[in-house]
């Protein structure tokens, strides 16, 4: 192992982020928001040619709206009229129609997202977010070093000391940051050095994207494929067009034993036979573009946190493409640790606040990775391991209270209704409930829902109102909370933002949206964190009010100050 730690640094950051993929780029976008600029290494020179993720939902939208990018995303996503068949299961592209899933297709139609959202999700492939993120977050002061390398790293009381090295050159950089962010896969090289294990069912395949180039427009006759699951006897696997529809496609394939060949680096003439029977064409003219390897996983990091070391994205949990959860979920941790590192670096909060990360998160990659699982097995009827898959996804949602005779999350309740039980929440006598909801409650440790209110003239979301600081929000005759958050908030040097939503007030609900939306009368309020989750509640002033002191224990134990509740 190599000693560092006695040698005098290069460089000081307040944090190092290792990993350029989506999830370390969103990690460097949201900590600049709130002032902090990190330094992120990435060891492959550029950002991913491979489309990978490309379906990003509507919560992930609103975190990216909060940081003022959602614009830049809907204009190189890829257009509605140009979204081909989707969700068919073919024997090729050009073979039998298995199934088109239209009953599926329906029941989906037919239930009502109650999640409500000032966004739609976004279309768009990985390979075309991830500059949009580099490049803001580089704009707001973010040290984004691609081609470069983390050799080891050490902690110590008062930070991290890490060796960098630069790839083309081999030239070594010694750097000292506060926090070290490991978002550096599901292989993830920080979490063995830490030796943080996991729990889940484990691998369940091999896979390739392979990116080919191929002309297919007389063989589909003017068909569109935006995503085709293919099944016969060579390939297993999802294949769609990538970019913008001009002879580059996409293949994610499920690898077999095959004699001479290894997994973890099929060759190409094994992925030219792969797109060749995806296609259905045998001798068709193809190129192959590129192929990336990766193990399709059901797991869940034991531990998000040693130390001043966090673990976020596929570094924490992997799950199946069944439902589009990972990358999503992934970007709603950076999200999470984002506010918390910040406030914490700016002596807003105790260092306590950091250890909240992982009580929430893990319990949200629980209920993503359980669903998803579930969502694989369904697919795969005829399975030798279904059965246990199933259980190890069932299994994986009783760790986060579903009973067996309740009702199942959705997903609208993996995107939106993930529930957070920490000592950053206040908590209203409901800790035995399940930590996920299948539809808005407005209860402590929930997404804050969406509302649509008038102000000056236009029509905003109150959303719009989250990001940067702590908010109170009250009804029209919550005057009393304003003037308590404002005195006890001070004590503590926390700004807190302050409203009052009502059909006579300057931010106007018109139908009472509100109130009824976050479960208060107009004599209550609600205190929404920077991430758009709810901290506090009080239903309405009762006639003994809150007093003055109650409010900042309740403030000092959401910013990490006091111990938790008894109730916890």
């Amino acid at each position: 192992m190599r000693e560092i730690s006695s040698r005098k640094h290069d460089e000081d950051v307040p944090v190092l982020i290792v990993g350029g993929s989506v999830v370390g780029l969103s990690m460097a976008l949201f900590l600049a928001q709130h002032g902090i600029p990190a330094l992120l290494v990435e060891r492959h020179a550029t950002t991913s040619i491979h489309t990978r993720a490309g379906s990003f939902n509507a919560r992930t939208m609103e975190l990216y709206r909060q940081v003022g990018i959602e614009s830049a995303i809907f204009e190189q996503e890829t257009p509605p009229e140009q979204l081909g068949e989707m969700a068919l299961r073919v024997e090729s592209l050009t073979g039998r129609v298995l199934d088109t899933t239209e009953a599926l297709a329906r029941q989906q139609s037919s239930s009502i997202n109650p999640f409500a959202s000032s966004m739609r999700a976004a279309m768009i492939g990985q390979d075309k977010l991830e500059p949009i993120l580099q490049k803001h977050a580089g704009e707001l002061g973010s040290d984004i070093r691609f081609g470069t390398e983390l050799v080891h790293f050490e902690q110590h009381v008062g930070g991290i000391n890490a060796l960098i090295r630069e790839r083309a050159t081999g030239q070594e950089h010694r750097i000292h940051a506060h926090y070290l962010v490991a978002a550096d896969g599901h292989r993830s090289a920080i979490r063995q050095q830490l030796g943080i294990g996991s729990y889940g069912y484990g691998t369940l395949g091999q896979w390739v994207s392979i990116l080919f180039q191929t002309d297919l427009s007389e063989a589909l006759q003017g068909r569109k494929v935006t995503l085709c699951f293919v099944n016969n006897a060579t390939v297993d696997g999802i294949i769609g067009q990538s970019g913008e529809f001009r002879g580059r496609w996409a293949l994610f394939a499920n690898l077999k034993p095959r004699s001479g060949e290894r997994l973890d680096a099929p060759s190409e003439a094994y992925c030219l036979d792969l797109v060749r029977a995806a296609i259905g064409i045998p001798d068709q003219p193809v190129k192959i573009v590129s192929t990336l390897p990766w193990e399709l996983a059901s797991r869940v990091a034991e531990r998000y946190q040693q130390k001043r070391v966090f673990l976020v994205g596929d570094a924490a949990h992997v799950m199946t493409t069944m439902g589009a959860f990972g990358a999503n979920t992934g970007i709603a941790d950076a999200h999470n640790l984002a506010w918390k590192l910040a406030f914490v670096l700016k002596n807003k909060a105790h260092e306590n606040l950091l250890a909240t990360y992982g009580q929430e998160r893990q319990p949200a990659a629980d209920l993503a990775v359980g669903v998803s699982t579930g969502l694989y097995a369904y697919r795969l009827p005829h399975h030798e391991q279904r059965e246990a898959i199933t259980r190890s996804a069932e299994e994986m949602l009783m760790r986060i209270g579903k009973r067996p005779d309740g009702p199942r999350p959705t997903a609208f309740s993996v995107i939106y209704g993930y529930r957070y039980r920490s000592a950053a929440v206040s908590h209203e006598n409901e800790d035995e409930d399940a930590l996920f909801e299948n539809e808005p409650s407005g209860r402590p440790g929930t997404r804050a829902p969406h509302v649509w209110l008038s102000h000056n003239g236009k029509q905003i979301s109150i959303l719009d109102l989250y990001g940067s600081n702590f908010v109170l929000l009250a009804g029209s005759d919550g005057q009393c909370w304003h003037e308590m958050f404002v005195k006890e908030a001070s004590r503590l040097g926390l700004s807190v933002d302050r409203y009052s939503i009502g059909q006579d007030q300057p931010y106007s609900d018109g139908d009472g949206g509100f109130l009824a939306s976050y479960g208060i009368s107009d004599s209550g309020a609600v205190l929404v964190r920077p991430d758009g989750f709810i901290a506090w509640r009080a239903q309405h002033a009762t006639t003994k009010p809150i007093g003055s002191d109650e409010i900042f224990m309740d403030l000092s134990r959401l910013l990490g100050y006091a111990p938790p509740a008894s109730t916890l």
